[in-house]
């Protein structure tokens, strides 16, 4: 077991790393409007300690020589600001969960299990992330920790990718939805947005410690898919982004699906 608390500390270097600057985390005026009452963790911050103490979870065991490695995560409750939580192992098989002690409820589950293969590795990939780029996003990365994952620090560097991609928003799946010349600022402005669910898939030789030090940098080659989005405008939207990459010839695929309420 691992206790957390996170601050507003967290939330802007969170923040300053990802580009995800949603007032759900920032603005409790904001907020309040809304019904709410306090700032809630990016879900994202948080699962880099799940994410890592999955991790350990799995490497502590004798494990099988898959291909890859599938990482799924549901984010059930909101965590909340200057709040304390428990980060517990469900198992000893990599499966981990944060626990309100006070709510006495799951705010999020993440479950890494094996796989033998995976298709990833058939998509054209058109799209890449410079080595200068890459270096600026590891010195942000650093600050989170110093006993990461590779996979933890490809798979935030592909968050980062898709949240400030303004490609993403022009898809007519998305962009239909959306005034005209949107931009990611404008919708989390305008809109509650919530993570709800994250898949990662990847290539089990990215489960090693990522050493600043000693990482040997390279272009990430990548991809956005197309975009599902699921509802309406009175239910409100699930919508769908996944984008796969190519790191020093190993891969990884991220999808993730958020909550829009229009």
């Amino acid at each position: 077991m691992k206790q957390l608390y996170y601050t507003q500390k967290d939330a802007q270097e969170w923040a300053s790393f990802s580009g995800d600057y949603n007032p759900i985390h920032f603005d409790l005026e904001w907020v309040n409007m809304r019904g709410g009452r306090q700032l809630s963790v990016h879900g994202m911050r948080a699962l880099l300690d799940a994410k890592q103490f999955a991790s350990e979870q799995l490497c502590q065991q004798i494990l099988p020589v898959p291909n890859y490695v599938k990482c799924a995560v549901r984010l059930r409750h909101p965590l909340w600001n200057m709040t304390p939580y428990s980060l517990v192992a469900k198992n000893k098989r990599g499966s981990v969960e944060i626990v309100s002690p006070q709510e006495q409820h799951s705010c999020l589950t993440c479950q890494l299990s094996l796989l033998e293969n995976d298709d990833i590795h058939q998509t054209v990939l058109t799209d890449s992330i410079s080595i200068e780029v890459l270096a600026q996003l590891q010195t942000l990365f650093s600050s989170f920790s110093n006993e990461a994952y590779e996979w933890q620090f490809i798979d935030a560097v592909l968050f980062q990718y898709l949240i400030n991609d303004e490609a993403v928003l022009r898809q007519k799946a998305i962009a239909r939805w959306l005034p005209e010349g949107s931009t990611l600022n404008d919708i989390f402005s305008q809109y509650s947005i919530i993570q709800t669910h994250q898949e990662v898939i990847f290539d089990r030789d990215f489960l090693q410690t990522w050493l600043v030090e000693d990482a040997i940098l390279e272009p990430i080659k990548l991809s956005i898919q197309p975009a599902l989005v699921l509802g309406d405008k009175e239910s409100g939207l699930l919508v769908s982004i996944k984008i796969i990459a190519n790191y020093q010839n190993k891969f990884i695929s991220s999808s993730i699906t958020l909550k829009i309420d229009l």
